[in-house]
């Protein structure tokens, strides 16, 4: 039915493999031991964050060095497009948290705040807007069904690592350049970078095949968009453009009822302890409103890991 049933059938395959990704993942974390698996990953994402910030802070010295003004994707080593790391962001963040959930690691705590102070450093040189609404309407919105205790300790962490980061980034990004090369980097983007021009391009043309959509991948070749972009930004609008509304109420509800349950588990002190996870899920969701993250191969494969760590220990259901 698609009008090039060739992509949108490699399209299919790709999606079959991302759940078996996710079988493969949750099998080899069922042979784990839960805490040194959590652990693991926790200092998995806090050493792949340090190497990649000793590179964006080398890069800042030497644009210090020439004296030359950078733009949003400069800093940020290693990716075509610096959105691309603010997917990931959004989803590594969350994570860093883990010391303050788990008092016998309190050791790593100065290391996670520093850490997460330095992403929000990116966030706010990168313009990622988006990015840093979704991390605070998912921080808001899970730590209200936590303990008083666990909320307050989410919140007043977060909100210290973001000042922190806030005060990083007016020194390194805003006041040394201005100083050094007379460059005013603070620049307040008002507007939807062409988001809501496809969503309701998108909207408006979803009436016209409602129920089977135009065929996965499908959004890439559409007709008379405003903008030359492969996805809307917004996986919701996309689902349901590209699948119709039969497959994006399954997806939709079947997401739902899995974050309902999570959080309904956050009740249970034995399920805070995947609070990190389950946070960068959340994250990770509320961001692909915005950005390209299901689209992605990186934060694809992330946001598929996530689950199934969230899910190993009810092996492959999904609704526990």
């Amino acid at each position: 039915m698609s009008k090039n049933p060739f992509f949108s059938g490699i399209e299919l395959i790709y999606n079959g493999l991302l759940l078996i990704y996710f079988a493969f993942f949750v099998i080899c974390m069922r042979a784990l031991e839960k805490n040194k698996l959590y652990f693991g990953v926790y200092l998995y994402f806090l050493f792949f964050s340090i190497f990649t910030f000793v590179k964006y802070l080398l890069f800042l010295v030497f644009f210090y060095f020439d004296a030359k003004s950078f733009n949003i994707h400069e800093l940020v080593y290693g990716y075509v497009n610096v959105r691309f790391f603010n997917q990931l962001q959004v989803m590594i963040i969350p994570i860093l948290f883990w010391p303050f959930f788990h008092p016998e690691c309190k050791r790593y705590k100065l290391a996670s705040i520093i850490i997460i102070s330095l992403h929000w450093v990116v966030l706010l040189q990168s313009e990622a807007r988006g990015a840093a609404l979704s991390l605070i309407i998912s921080t808001g919105v899970l730590g209200y069904f936590l303990p008083s205790e666990k909320r307050f300790k989410l919140f007043f962490t977060s909100v210290k690592a973001f000042l922190f980061g806030g005060v990083l980034w007016l020194i390194l990004i805003i006041i040394i350049p201005n100083w050094l090369m007379n460059v005013e980097n603070l620049q307040l983007r008002t507007g939807s970078s062409g988001r809501i021009d496809l969503w309701f391009y998108s909207v408006k043309s979803i009436v016209d095949n409602i129920w089977f959509g135009f065929g996965p991948m499908s959004f890439a070749w559409a007709e008379g968009k405003p903008l030359y972009n492969a996805h809307p930004h917004n996986s919701v609008i996309q689902l349901l453009y590209e699948y119709g509304v039969v497959t994006w109420s399954v997806i939709v509800f079947g997401v739902f009822y899995f974050l309902r349950g999570k959080i309904q588990g956050l009740k249970c002190e034995y399920f805070q302890k995947t609070t990190p996870f389950l946070l960068s899920i959340f994250s990770g969701l509320i961001y692909s409103l915005f950005s390209g993250v299901i689209v992605m191969p990186f934060s694809q494969i992330l946001l598929v890991f996530l689950v199934a760590l969230v899910c190993h220990e009810g092996g492959l259901d999904i609704t526990r």
